[in-house]
């Protein structure tokens, strides 16, 4: 996760987080979006904190309409693209995401017997369902892999996998427990979490991974079974960044570490379509893209890049998948 996304994750509005006494983390009360709606009419902050509180209580449709209203007067730039991926992250997805991992060789000498892995993308319910429509890869097990027999030196290879996602916003309030059948309060999990600092970023990872992780094995000190997810953030209408989360094992109920700090609300059970889940990281290790090679000589570095394009784009794409690019680092 890069500093601009730290940024936005930061320059948020949440109720929750405000003196609002009636809004928890469990349930929203009627009482409170009744008293957002009358602080609302007198405009300014307090129409986006209705809308905020709408969008937790499951209420997608009218929150969105609130979100467009704040947009229309929006004069700073960073709060009208934060209102903008509110408003796409409370309308439903359907999209064709092209991911391409790619793989270069930035030494003189070939690279051989190269294996590229990335897990296996999942669906998930009851709000989300990944369809593989055309891929570079084939699977095995819980990944994807590529084989290639030789890379030579100062080329690149871009190895392509298209997904249908359809996802709508959802949301688990209210929030019976933290996981059926075990005796795990909401207090215990965020102040769990609250104990966490977050970890500095470097060139190559953000925090959100490390805090993932951290969570995790603090949550199994106390019987709660994490799994590491990773997926994508939404940032305004079509920029996508990679993201690092968890869930819990038992019923899916997602917690995001690094934004709960920041903005509570959200970062317990809450599924807009601006966080696109995509994968279990545990069979990775945290990675989207690994990449194993016999000549260790050879210098060999890895990226993946995400876009969405349109639906109706599909036929293209299918045309041109079966083919992957080779060509030389300039």
């Amino acid at each position: 996760m890069n500093f601009l996304l730290i940024l936005l994750l930061a320059y948020t509005y949440s109720p929750q987080d405000s003196s609002w006494n009636l809004v928890t983390l469990g349930s929203i009360p009627d009482r409170a979006i009744l008293f957002a709606e009358i602080a609302a009419r007198d405009g300014g902050q307090a129409g986006i904190d209705l809308a905020v509180l709408l969008e937790i209580a499951g209420r997608f449709p009218r929150a969105a309409g609130c979100y467009n209203l704040a947009a229309n007067s929006a004069s700073d730039p960073l709060l009208a693209e934060w209102l903008d991926t509110r408003i796409s992250g409370t309308r439903t997805l359907d999209t064709l995401l092209i991911l391409q991992a790619i793989i270069s060789n930035d030494s003189d000498i070939p690279a051989t017997d190269i294996t590229v892995e990335i897990p296996v993308p999942e669906s998930h319910p009851p709000y989300q369902r990944i369809d593989c429509l055309a891929s570079s890869f084939a699977q095995d097990g819980n990944l994807l892999k590529h084989h290639i027999p030789t890379l030579p030196g100062k080329t690149q290879i871009i190895l392509p996998l298209v997904l249908h996602i359809t996802q709508n916003p959802y949301t688990f309030r209210p929030f019976s427990s933290v996981s059926p059948g075990m005796d795990i309060s909401f207090e215990d999990l965020t102040s769990l979490i609250r104990s966490l600092s977050i970890p500095a970023a470097t060139d190559n990872q953000g925090p959100c991974l490390e805090m993932a992780n951290m969570l995790r094995e603090r949550s199994s000190e106390i019987g709660l079974d994490l799994q590491t997810v990773g997926g994508l953030v939404r940032i305004g209408t079509d920029s996508l960044l990679f993201h690092a989360w968890n869930l819990v094992s038992i019923n899916g109920l997602p917690i995001d570490a690094l934004l709960f700090l920041t903005d509570s609300l959200r970062g317990i059970g809450h599924c807009p379509t601006d966080l696109i889940p995509l994968w279990n990281y545990d069979h990775t290790d945290g990675h989207e893209v690994s990449v194993y090679y016999r000549n260790q000589d050879a210098e060999i570095s890895v990226s993946m890049k995400s876009l969405f394009t349109s639906p109706e784009s599909v036929m293209w794409i299918l045309d041109i998948i079966d083919c992957f690019s080779m060509q030389a680092i300039q």
